[in-house]
């Protein structure tokens, strides 16, 4: 039922797989973002970035990209009447998030931005459109 396998096949499947594990551990992949507030609010949303493995939470830089990468997205740069900031949180088990928000409400129903996440061994582009539905009567 089982075949024996050799140990130079046997070393080079360890080797494959301790490979792709230290690969999955440096890159991050940026979710979709799930928005938890209404139109005329302050904005609160999260986007997942999956286990930070050998990161620790000083290695990951969250920003708004910069003009030309949204030029290069076909998009004007985002400018919101109230900014966005972007925080990262991270849970116990090493899970990250970013928590996008704004201190003052937000009037314009749509948002349309690129998230930039950067990490010692890369960096993640993302483009978001966010439409904002109005508050529940």
């Amino acid at each position: 039922m089982f075949e024996t396998v050799s140990r130079p096949v046997l070393r080079r499947l360890v080797f494959l797989a301790m490979a792709l594990g230290a690969n999955a551990s440096l890159a991050l992949s940026v979710g979709e973002m799930d928005v938890r507030s209404h139109l005329g609010e302050p904005l609160r949303a999260t986007v997942p970035l999956g286990r930070l493995g050998s990161l620790s939470a000083s290695d990951v830089q969250i920003s708004l990209a910069s003009e030309d990468v949204h030029r290069s997205y076909g998009i004007e740069q985002a400018t919101h009447a109230s900014p966005l900031v972007f925080t990262l949180q991270v849970d116990r088990k090493g899970e990250a998030s970013v928590l996008v928000s704004s201190e003052r409400p937000v009037g314009e129903p749509y948002l349309d931005f690129v998230l930039e996440v950067r990490w010692p061994a890369g960096r993640s582009l993302k483009h978001f459109e966010v439409l904002l539905d109005p508050p529940p009567r």
